[in-house]
């Protein structure tokens, strides 16, 4: 009819409003799909395809409970009477313990004062209400009260000034009804063929007000950790006021909570005790507790009761390390050390309803007996391993240059890669899943350990084949050299970058925290092992220790990673006059290498030389008089700074000239890393990436 002879003024009306209610209702069931399937690696590509509904219905059969074996080894078969049997754990779980509660005594703990009690008792504000809002995934499954956090972002607008009246509410009184403290436990499996409670991994569904609450509690916590945490685990110094005391009574004490099994609540149980793992405070309240272990111990070794090992030079102390729920405790061989903490985690347990779990603990020995051992973890009524140990996912002990050591991420990777459809996914799905999910897998362990050129040529190999595979098993041809695939989008590639550049700009990361995190243990730690560097902020970079070392990999890193720092002075305490690189495009001692070769000490900070007054009074210290030509290059040198001026009792900071904050990232680090050297590329980027055509059309061109 349109090419007949036009469409009249009413019909075109109604052909847009139709079209419009066509492309929600398509958004609305795409939306559907997404929270259904919370598959956040695929945002592109083929949004509603049959690839999303295969990973909806797995995911919905992976969590279905058909059978539960009870603690009394009865299979159950009957809906109702899993559902019953989950409800009845948990409100034993739940429930708080039959007779005298303990106390601890003894221990000294650090008030909170002045600006950070203040920040954590202060009005809550519109912005800090927004900031947590929109931090959070609005796509995460709703609770009891059936709102996503998308619902309050959306809404932004109509309701923040409901919100602001909540959170003034709560912030007199301390209370948080039922109603909105309600949640549902829902079972996820942590491995395949899951029979018993214990094989499944309980999540709380929390209601989205209540998330919201806590989380804006969880960011003033977080905002006093540099000043709280103890050095051997993420803890808080005691110390709280009445009033945050009371917020966080209100926050546990009113926890209710109904099971979900197969898609179905059963019961509502008022809880007594126990943190939810969904709760956005639960972390810092289970780190609080454990900070009592952490010091427990650390009285223990006051007393010499308890003896860890000493490092380094330095004989820097340790006797513990905690991370959340996973501790590693050092110790002598004396079996009076080890009674004395077989002694003290019981009396830990039950103060605060924590126990140690025997079958997931191990013993392990360095230059010790196997006979010893085994004597040893009879004592402690645990298992005795060998080496390499697994801890927090990284495997300790073991050779990075060895194939086997990478055997888990190849694991991983290919077994993510069979659970892909391929036949379902795009040219443009295939590559959105490379950049978001395949390249990171191995982020982990490359964070910390250098990654052997055959293992990064395997895994590259592992993205290259899955990039140009399609329907079918058979070999298909690679359209595209890889190297210009993994080329930056700014040089006409897929931005996928090398593996072994990603894994430099990983390991810089931990130079750039090395000289910000100076009170950290493994700080000193390290500084006690390798001793510090000429320039004052680094630790030495002449590693000889093995290759089992993770610190002789970043100190490779070093080079490239300081010519992308810049020192700002303040005071001028730490930067060198004429080695670092402070004034200018070039350290001062390039710049003028005939005053270099004269001065007394080429690592006198800046403060030495300039006074914090002006003018300047100019203390150089050369050996020897100057020439003409050297008295003409200190004239230059000091009309140069004439503009100059120091900052006293401000300390000097270094920053990272890649980020306009001045603040290192991993990101800014890998794409200079990236950068290919010849002509700029005249690759029109902004024309195709920002072109509103389909992303698989994108990317082929």
């Amino acid at each position: 009819m349109e090419q007949e002879g036009g469409l009249s003024p009413e019909l075109l009306i109604q052909r847009a409003l139709r079209k419009g209610e066509l492309e929600e209702l398509i958004l609305r069931e795409e939306i559907h799909w997404r929270q259904k399937v919370r598959v956040k690696w695929v945002k592109e590509g083929d949004c509603n395809s049959k690839f999303f509904h295969k990973v909806a219905n797995g995911r919905r059969n992976r969590k279905f409970i058909k059978v539960l074996e009870n603690e009394r080894g009865l299979v159950l078969d009957n809906s109702e009477s899993i559902k019953e049997e989950i409800l009845r754990y948990f409100e034993k779980l739940y429930a708080s313990p039959s007779g005298e509660s303990w106390r601890v005594e003894g221990l000294e703990w650090s008030p909170i004062f002045g600006e950070s009690a203040s920040r954590l008792e202060s009005p809550f504000t519109e912005e800090e209400i927004y900031k947590a809002i929109f931090q959070m995934d609005r796509d995460k499954a709703p609770g009891p009260d059936g709102f996503t956090i998308a619902v309050f972002q959306d809404c932004w607008d109509v309701i923040k000034a409901d919100l602001v009246r909540v959170f003034d509410e709560f912030h007199r009184s301390g209370i948080i009804n039922q109603s909105t403290n309600a949640s549902f436990i829902v079972l996820l499996p942590k491995k395949s063929m899951a029979k018993k409670i214990s094989d499944y991994r309980p999540i709380s569904l929390i209601t989205s007000l209540y998330k919201i609450i806590a989380k804006v509690l969880a960011g003033r916590l977080r905002g006093i950790l540099h000043e709280t945490i103890h050095s051997t685990q993420g803890a808080f110094k005691k110390g709280f006021s009445p009033r945050w005391r009371k917020w966080m009574r209100g926050c546990l004490s009113s926890v209710s909570f109904a099971v979900l099994v197969n898609g179905n609540a059963k019961g509502w149980v008022k809880a007594s005790r126990g943190l939810r793992q969904g709760d956005p405070l639960s972390p810092f309240l289970f780190t609080l507790v454990a900070d009592v272990l952490s010091r427990m111990l650390l009285r223990a070794e006051e007393r010499n009761a308890l003896e860890g090992f000493r490092v380094g030079r330095n004989r820097t102390r340790v006797s513990h390390l905690q991370f959340a729920d996973d501790t590693i405790f050092f110790s002598s061989t004396r079996e009076e050390d080890l009674l004395t903490l077989k002694n003290i985690l019981p009396v830990f347990g039950h103060i605060y309803g924590l126990k140690v779990n025997l079958d997931k603990s191990n013993i392990y020995g360095m230059n010790i007996g196997q006979n010893h051992l085994h004597r040893l973890a009879e004592l402690l009524d645990c298992k005795a391993s060998g080496w390499p140990i697994l801890y927090l996912g990284l495997p300790l002990g073991g050779n990075p240059k060895s194939g086997g050591f990478w055997d888990p991420v190849i694991e991983r990777i290919s077994s993510r890669l069979d659970g892909w459809q391929k036949a379902y996914l795009s040219f443009g799905g295939r590559i959105t899943l490379i950049q978001s999910c395949l390249t990171h897998m191995p982020c982990y362990f490359l964070s910390l350990f250098k990654i052997p050129v055959s293992v990064a040529a395997r895994i590259e190999r592992m993205q290259r084949d899955f990039l140009w595979s399609g329907v079918g098993e058979g070999k298909r041809d690679h359209l595209v050299s890889w190297n210009v695939v993994c080329n930056p989008k700014s040089k006409g590639g897929l931005g996928f970058g090398r593996i072994s550049l990603r894994n430099s700009a990983l390991l810089g990361k931990w130079l750039w925290r090395y000289p910000r995190e100076g009170s950290a243990l493994w700080h000193q730690v390290i500084l006690s092992i390798y001793g510090s560097h000429s320039n004052g902020w680094d630790a030495n970079t002449v590693v000889r220790w093995s290759h089992r070392c993770p610190w002789k990999a970043i100190a490779q890193v070093y080079q490239d990673f300081f010519k992308f720092t810049r020192f700002m002075v303040r005071d001028g305490e730490r930067i060198r006059f004429w080695e670092d690189l402070w004034w200018g495009d070039q350290p001062l001692g390039v710049r003028y290498p005939r005053l270099l070769r004269v001065v007394m000490d080429k690592n006198i900070p800046i403060s030495s030389i300039l006074s914090s007054t002006r003018p300047f009074s100019w203390n150089f210290n050369f050996r020897r008089n100057l020439s003409e030509s050297e008295i003409e290059d200190l004239e230059s040198l000091m009309r140069s700074l004439d503009h100059f001026h120091l900052s006293p009792s401000v300390p000097d900071m270094r920053s990272w000239s890649l980020s306009p904050t001045g603040l290192f990232t991993v990101k800014s680090f890998f794409l200079a890393l990236s950068q290919c050297s010849g002509l700029p590329s005249v690759f029109p980027t902004k024309l195709v990436w920002n072109s509103q055509v389909p992303f698989k059309i994108k990317s082929f061109v």
